[in-house]
C-alpha cells in the first residue's frame, strides 16, 4: 500500500512540476508606448505615437501614428520571426484644428497602402486613393528602402525601451491583437 501511495504522490509531483515549467515559458502578451520624440526627428502638431506588441518577448507588429494640423498617418508593421513581413498604411486628411472639433474615426481615408515583404524584399503593393504626404517614396526601390529602415528604426527603439519592465504594458486575452 505504501508504494503505491508513494508512486501516486511522486508521479502527481512530476506532473504538477512539469505544467508548472510550461506555464512559466508562456508569457503574456504586453506592448510599450512610446510618445516622445525617441523615434520622430520632430514631433508633428497633433502629436505622434508608436506602441510596439511583443509576444515571448519577440516583436510582432508595431504600429504608429502621426497627427498633423492636415490630417493623420498610421503604419502598422507586422513582423514573422522578427523579419518585416507586411506594413498597412492609411492617410485621412482633415482638419485636425477645426471647430468643433472633428472626430478622426468619422473620416474616410483617402489613402490606404498595403506593402507586402519576403526576406526584407518588396514583393507586393496595393494602393488605393491618393498620397497626401509629399515625401513619399514614388519608386519601389525608394519605398523598399524607406520602409526597411523605419521598420529596422523602430524595432530597435522597441527592444531597447522594453528592456526596461516598467514600459511594459500587459495585454489581457480578450485585448489581443489581431
Amino acid at each position: 500500500m505504501n508504494r503505491k501511495l508513494l508512486f501516486l504522490l511522486l508521479s502527481s509531483i512530476l506532473v504538477f512540476s512539469a505544467s508548472a515549467q510550461q506555464t512559466q515559458k508562456l508569457r503574456k502578451h504586453y506592448y510599450i508606448l512610446i510618445d516622445d520624440t525617441t523615434f520622430v526627428n520632430a514631433m508633428p502638431e497633433q502629436g505622434a505615437t508608436l506602441k510596439a506588441y511583443f509576444k515571448n518577448d519577440t516583436i510582432y507588429k508595431i504600429e504608429t501614428w502621426f497627427g498633423f494640423n492636415f490630417g493623420e498617418v498610421t503604419r502598422d508593421y507586422y513582423y514573422w520571426d522578427d523579419t518585416l513581413s507586411l506594413v498597412n498604411e492609411t492617410q485621412k486628411l482633415y482638419n485636425a484644428e477645426a471647430t468643433p472639433k472633428i472626430n478622426p474615426d468619422t473620416i474616410k481615408t483617402s489613402y490606404a497602402g498595403r506593402y507586402i515583404f519576403q526576406h526584407n524584399k518588396l514583393t507586393g503593393i496595393s494602393q488605393k486613393g491618393s498620397y497626401s504626404i509629399s515625401d513619399t517614396p514614388q519608386t519601389k526601390e525608394d519605398t523598399q528602402a524607406a520602409l526597411l529602415m523605419l521598420s529596422d528604426k523602430y524595432r530597435v527603439l522597441a527592444y531597447e525601451k522594453r528592456k526596461a519592465k516598467k514600459n511594459r504594458v500587459k495585454i489581457k486575452s480578450n485585448e489581443l491583437v489581431k
